[in-house]
């Protein structure tokens, strides 16, 4: 991440702190967290964007039953890489909804990278991880669809490859899940970027999906 990047995130950070919509919480993870207050009645929540294959109805937040039932259709062992990439296009839909897709994904990074020289070479822990997502898409939990006057967290992680962040909400027995979201960091982010930089760079990010839940007046540039 850049000085100007750092300097962009500081100033969001701080004019949000200022606006008495967000205070440093206390995270479970290594980052800190940042509740986002919506206890003014003029503070609305604008409309979730969710990607095709999402339902939402009272009750929360789920992936159709059509595109599971794609997922658990492909063969546990890919044959090329146009397979792995329609396999993960379709795990896609559900990306909302998985804790820590980037750990999944990981190990699939060399195959997509699959040329003359580079041969696809497919081997016992890639049908695992195929087996893994299959289990997780296959038995997603409904996540929380937050209302106005809910008291919202963001929780962000970060490690030496994969940055991780999830949006919850405050309820009286605890905490529920309203999104996930995460990636893999480049090669050159992975190597150069030191850890506090790559946990920074999770905040950034969860912030721009948090943003979509702020006042569209506060998000104007």
């Amino acid at each position: 991440m850049n000085m100007e990047d750092k300097k962009d995130m500081q100033i969001i950070i701080k004019e949000h702190i200022n606006l008495g919509l967000i205070e440093p919480g206390i995270s479970a993870y290594s980052s800190p967290g940042f509740l986002i207050k919506m206890e003014n009645e003029s503070k609305k929540f604008t409309a979730f964007s969710m990607p095709q294959g999402i339902l939402i109805d009272e009750a929360g937040i789920e992936l159709q039953e059509h595109i599971v039932k794609k997922i658990r259709n492909f063969p546990n062992v890919l044959k090329d890489k146009k397979q792995l990439q329609s396999f993960l296009g379709v795990v896609n839909f559900a990306g909302i909804l998985i804790k820590d897709l980037a750990k999944y994904r990981k190990d699939f990074r060399p195959l997509l990278k699959e040329t003359e020289s580079a041969k696809w070479k497919w081997e016992e822990i890639h049908t695992q991880r195929v087996r893994e997502l299959k289990q997780v898409c296959n038995n997603l939990p409904k996540l929380a669809i937050p209302q106005d006057e809910d008291e919202l967290v963001v929780y962000t992680d970060a490690n030496d490859y994969r940055w991780a962040a999830v949006l919850m909400k405050k309820t009286t027995t605890g905490e529920e899940p309203c999104r996930y979201t995460g990636g893999l960091f480049t090669e050159q982010q992975a190597q150069v970027w030191h850890i506090n930089e790559k946990e920074f760079f999770a905040v950034w990010k969860a912030f721009k999906m948090a943003f979509v839940l702020l006042p569209k007046n506060l998000l104007e540039s």
